[in-house]
């Protein structure tokens, strides 16, 4: 059995973003024993290399990964593939299949999609088309039947994921993620109990019956072998937990932190929410070697952030947040939304004012991009807010808008995204100091050199400590 997985990153928003849930599949695949290969495609211009390798592989099943702004290229390459490989049944999962399975009504190529977590399904699935037997009524499977997409029941969460085989990294997602980025990133929680108007997880959890999607773990110990291995193999000098809030449980976080200082030691950074973050988070993560973290600020006005994002979250908890993580020497990133329904010029300023109030180390801004399946999304579907003819092709996710705001007003929101940096940190002399002096040393090459240095001696010092250990004990 053969099985080739493709992910498609056509407009670069996603280069750099490892893709763990096709990555936890394809690891099943092989554990299982079966033969796999990966296509990572960044052009149009791609696809017809793309197709010929896949005719000299003859794979069984091509399986994509997408999210929403990437579906019509997926679409594109399915009709390619079918085209040259009749044979070959063709799949997608993905966070999109998962929020909106009617999709499948758009892409006659596409034989069936996953939904939600499929790691066992796609296992059977697999299973039951290498011995020739029926496949459609595999669990989490969507097919189109009749003219109307039909959802077979879906497998109950996974509770112990310490089941899962980590997911694989002997591919070309994960080198052109670390040639990218330098890092490696780790998810070692899955699920998200806030509601977030805009945000996949509500969507995800709704699939299963449920009201929200309550974060599950790994075991701190399997968590910290799978980093200890991945940094052991590429020699890394700080890695990403990319869990979509970290440590939201109180208990597994102490021991993941206290663990992660004594057995890797070197630096992490990690994505929290402003109103779980206290002096003693703030202490924790800095002891175990988090030297930044990631915050959904979001929106600057109350109105915005809490009626029309749903964050349920305060001024004071944000501008509280920020003050601690800074009181303890943990830079900060500024994650911020613009351009939702309803926001003015004037509640946008006020996320700008914010900003700068809080004063992040660095500060990113994204444009409102609405997710069919998700509370906000739907409602602007709805509503006919959104260019549906633009959707349909939009693949600039993030730093375009697709809704139907006048030509100036999508010229005002490009210009603050593009802008951003400069209208946060205008007057703050300490902030381009540190901008332009990191990017001398990076052209003098020595940036790499002294990271290099650190966490050379970073090591070092731990293996002394260790060796130093017993001569205590008999003292």
């Amino acid at each position: 059995m053969k099985v080739l997985f493709v992910c498609t990153n056509i407009n670069g928003f996603h280069e750099g973003c490892y893709p763990f849930g096709l990555c936890s599949i394809m690891s099943v695949a092989k554990v299982a024993g079966w033969q796999v290969e990966a296509l990572l495609i960044h052009f149009r211009e791609e696809y017809t290399q793309a197709v010929r390798k896949a005719i000299e592989f003859q794979p069984d099943v091509i399986g994509f990964t997408t999210v929403s702004s990437q579906y019509h290229f997926v679409k594109e390459l399915a009709v390619l593939f079918k085209k040259a490989l009749p044979r070959t049944v063709i799949v997608c999962g993905g966070v999109h299949m998962t929020i909106n399975k009617d999709s499948l009504l758009e892409a006659e190529a596409i034989d069936a999609g996953f939904v939600g977590e499929s790691e066992g399904s796609f296992k059977d699935f697999l299973s039951r088309l290498e011995k020739g037997q029926e496949w459609r009524d595999v669990d989490n499977l969507a097919y189109v039947r009749r003219g109307r997409v039909h959802l077979n029941p879906l497998r109950p969460l996974m509770e112990d994921l310490d089941i899962l085989t980590p997911p694989d990294r002997d591919n070309v997602f994960f080198e052109t993620t670390l040639k990218k980025v330098g890092y490696a990133s780790f998810f070692f929680s899955r699920g998200c109990p806030f509601l977030c108007s805009y945000c996949s997880n509500r969507a995800i959890a709704a699939q299963y019956g449920l009201h929200r999607n309550a974060a599950r773990y790994r075991s701190v110990n399997s968590s910290i072998e799978e980093i200890e291995r991945v940094v052991a193999r590429y020699r890394l000098d700080k890695v990403a937990i990319s869990d979509d809030i970290f440590g939201i449980d109180k208990v597994w976080r102490k021991e993941f932190c206290e663990q992660y200082r004594k057995r890797i030691g070197i630096r992490f950074f990690c994505l929290l929410r402003a109103n779980i973050i206290d002096d003693e988070f703030a202490r924790l993560l800095k002891h175990a070697g988090c030297f930044k973290v990631s915050i959904g600020l979001e929106s600057g006005n109350e109105y915005v952030r809490n009626k029309i994002m749903n964050r349920s979250m305060s001024q004071g908890q944000i501008i509280k947040a920020f003050d601690v993580l800074r009181k303890h020497g943990i830079q900060t990133n500024a994650l911020n939304i613009i351009g939702v329904p309803g926001e003015t010029d004037s509640m946008l300023w006020d996320t700008i004012r914010l900003n700068r109030r809080v004063r992040p180390t660095t500060s990113g801004v994204n444009i409102f991009y609405p997710y069919k399946g998700t509370e906000l999304g739907d409602y602007c579907f709805k509503n006919k807010l959104v260019d549906e003819e633009l959707f349909e092709s939009f693949s600039n996710e993030r730093r375009g808008s697709v809704l139907l705001y006048p030509p100036e007003q999508k010229a005002r929101l490009e210009y603050y995204c593009v802008n951003w940096e400069k209208l946060i940190y205008k007057w703050d002399f300490a902030h381009w100091v540190r901008v332009w002096g990191k990017k001398i040393l990076e052209k003098l090459k020595l940036l790499s050199f002294l990271r290099k240095c650190r966490t050379y001696f970073s090591r070092r010092n731990r293996q002394n400590l260790r060796d130093l250990g017993p001569s205590v004990a008999r003292i």
